[in-house]
């Protein structure tokens, strides 16, 4: 999860936050937002999750 909120990253920098983050759908913040709430409701943290999408979630970075 981004903790709730969307993180931006540059090529050149990379990703600096080392939180479980998943891509999301959208090409702009809106939909990306959108994406968020649909897939993940108001889960700001990951033990916030249903357990069933916990484990979705860390299967899919094994």
């Amino acid at each position: 999860m981004d903790h709730g909120r969307l993180h931006h990253f540059t090529q050149k920098e990379g990703a600096w936050c080392s939180a479980l983050w998943v891509a999301l759908s959208g090409d702009n913040e809106p939909s990306a937002l959108a994406d968020k709430q649909t897939r993940f409701g108001d889960a700001q943290f990951f033990d916030q999750l249903p357990q069933t999408v916990q484990v979705e979630l860390v299967e899919s970075r094994a």
